[in-house]
């Protein structure tokens, strides 16, 4: 299983990094809350907590969920589950209920609502690339599979 890591950095930027190989510019919440470590339990404008997190497949569905996906390619992006007992689209920080993470391209609207976004669509392509060329990997005590782990420091 591939290791990753990500840092919340309280800059506007930071580093997606696929130990062994690739490391590229991301980036997590909104505006003035981007990276910054004591914005992560702010729901929905935060960066994504500090933590270790399953990369894998994105669910899809919901209303008209297959149009959304055929517009904005969100078919390539991956959900990030939380390694916190349950292993699942959501988890607590200081009481405050997050989730939802995803790991994907800058989109239109430039933003981050605690996803982890990758700068460009081309070293999204590499990351993913990186990640489905491996394959996947057994979550212990699940029974889900995940591309890899990420530890968001």
């Amino acid at each position: 299983m591939l290791q990753c890591s990500f840092e919340l950095n309280d800059e506007p930027m930071s580093m997606f990094i696929i130990h062994g190989g690739i490391s590229v510019p991301a980036f997590s919440g909104l505006e003035p809350h981007i990276n910054k470590r004591a914005s992560a339990c702010l729901l929905n404008v935060g960066p994504i907590p500090p933590g270790r997190y399953y990369i894998v497949d994105r669910e899809s569905g919901g209303k008209l969920g297959w149009l959304k996906e055929a517009f904005l390619h969100r078919s390539d992006w991956f959900a990030l589950y939380a390694a916190d007992g349950k292993v699942d689209d959501a988890t607590f920080c200081n009481e405050v209920l997050r989730g939802n993470f995803r790991l994907h391209p800058k989109g239109p609207r430039g933003i981050s609502e605690g996803c982890i976004v990758i700068e460009s669509s081309a070293d999204f392509h590499r990351v993913r690339v990186s990640l489905v060329g491996r394959g996947k990997f057994p979550i212990p005590g699940s029974t889900l599979s995940a591309y890899g782990v990420v530890t968001v420091e």
